[in-house]
């Protein structure tokens, strides 16, 4: 969930990078509410997510689920009745000379700047509180966090405008029950 509470910016002229993740069961490829940053390896507006510890420049924070396709399992291109009608974006195989899937292909995605929004992707211990700063979490989430921040990242990517008490931040990061904190994102 990553849902707008202000007017902002919207950058739907992005794609999120292909993979090599191969798995072909509708795994998660990146959360709504990651942050991710613009692959200079690519010419166009490509977007990853960061992997622990990288040093790269925020762009902004994905505004949908992205997620491997059923092609294990299900003809390619087919998609459960649950992911009709959603905002997901299903990434398509990729394939090699030889007709076997290596990955996923690069993916249309919305990329969110600035603004004011409501998240259930991020990482604490404790109680959040309104005014705290929130870094990139030094994981393959790329979760929002306040401890445990990526060791390359200095600044802030957002502040808390609605936080979230620590029984909530348990049962949010335990996946038991989602309560949702406000944010103002900075990037």
């Amino acid at each position: 969930m990553f849902i707008p509470r202000h007017p902002v910016i919207e950058n739907q002229f992005c794609q999120f990078a292909s993979t090599t993740v191969s798995g072909g069961t509708g795994e998660v490829l990146a959360y709504a509410g990651s942050v991710c940053y613009l692959d200079d390896s690519q010419t166009d507006a490509t977007v990853k997510i960061y992997a622990a510890n990288e040093d790269k420049v925020p762009f902004g924070f994905l505004m949908q689920k992205v997620k491997n396709g059923y092609y294990a399992i299900h003809p390619a291109g087919f998609m459960l009745p649950g992911d009709l009608g959603s905002s997901d974006v299903m990434a398509q195989p990729s394939y090699d000379s030889n007709g076997k899937i290596t990955g996923s292909k690069p993916s249309p995605v919305g990329v969110a700047h600035l603004g004011i929004w409501d998240t259930i992707h991020y990482y604490h211990t404790t109680a959040i509180n309104a005014g705290i700063g929130l870094g990139v979490r030094a994981s393959s989430l790329s979760e929002l966090s306040v401890a445990s921040r990526n060791s390359n990242q200095t600044q802030d990517v957002a502040v808390t405008v609605k936080g979230a008490s620590a029984a909530q931040v348990s049962a949010n990061v335990n996946n038991t029950t989602l309560y949702p904190i406000r944010v103002k994102l900075l990037y």
